[in-house]
């Protein structure tokens, strides 16, 4: 019997395959610079805004986002194999960060290998919490802090020998009546450079959640979540946000809420190449 096809999926894979095609595309036309830089965890940022894990999982566009006028681009979620035969492209001016998938399954001298493997191409590291395969980690405080520990200090090692800052982040998930107090509490204990907070987790690229993210009450939740965290890290952790940008407001808000950086996803894949020109043209408030 043939094998029932999966028209959603396949529709969703075919979506994301053309808006990375039209990407690329772009990134290789002329375009006006532009330019509202930022500091965060010690890095230069051309602009607040960045592209999301996910959407160039491979690092096919790598750090050519900048011509369209992202700070930053996140690769991954990546897994011990994938970080292994990573060769992103390395020219362009945007920072590249590189997303990497914890898994509950992992031994900690796979982890810290994976990390290892990953550092000479990154400008900034993610430790994904927040995918299926880490869950059960998150149960087990005990295991969490001691592998928190060892890849903090293998970074630091890192660092060290290689003569140049990485930073650590952590992508958690954060939503209304659970934002990640705990965890960011023991990140800044390990003296971790970021949190990245996600407001929507899961796969971006469906119609309903992208249009369930235009009601104002939504985006002003995930807000307080950034106000909440911000006032409890204080200069700590930089905080990056996640989740529903779509328009130049909602990118201002979650910068004045104390996100340093945000992210975008869906709204790349819905809303076309120049969303980073729409949303950063925009006068400030």
């Amino acid at each position: 019997m043939a094998e029932k096809i999966d028209l959603d999926a396949l529709r969703k894979r075919l979506a994301q395959r053309l808006a990375l095609g039209l990407v690329d595309i772009a990134c290789h036309m002329p375009t006006r610079a532009i330019n509202r830089p930022v500091t965060a965890m010690g890095l230069h940022f051309s602009s607040p805004l960045g592209i999301a894990a996910g959407f160039d999982r491979n690092g096919r566009l790598g750090r050519r986002v900048a011509a369209l006028g992202f700070g930053f681009n996140e690769i991954g979620s990546l897994a011990f194999d994938q970080v292994a035969s990573l060769a992103p492209a390395h020219h362009g001016d945007a920072r590249l960060g590189i997303n990497l998938t914890l898994d509950a399954t992992q031994s900690t001298a796979e982890a810290c290998a994976m990390l290892c493997n990953a550092w000479p191409h990154a400008d900034y590291l993610v430790l994904n919490l927040i995918g299926p395969a880490s869950a059960s980690l998150l149960r087990q405080n005990a295991r969490l802090l001691q592998l928190l520990t060892a890849l903090r200090h293998q970074q630091q090692q890192l660092d060290q020998a290689g003569g140049r800052r990485v930073p650590l982040v952590a992508k958690l998930r954060c939503l209304p009546a659970q934002i990640p107090f705990s965890l960011a509490g023991l990140l800044l204990e390990l003296g971790f450079d970021g949190l990245l907070a996600a407001h929507d987790p899961g796969p971006p690229s469906t119609r309903q959640r992208y249009r369930d993210w235009q009601n104002q009450r939504q985006q002003a939740q995930a807000c307080e979540q950034i106000e909440h965290l911000h006032s409890f890290c204080g200069e700590g952790l930089t905080l990056m946000s996640v989740g529903g940008i779509q328009s130049a407001a909602d990118l201002q808000a979650r910068l004045n809420a104390g996100a340093q950086l945000v992210q975008v996803h869906a709204a790349l894949l819905h809303q076309g190449p120049w969303l980073a020109h729409r949303l950063l043209r925009a006068p400030r408030e």
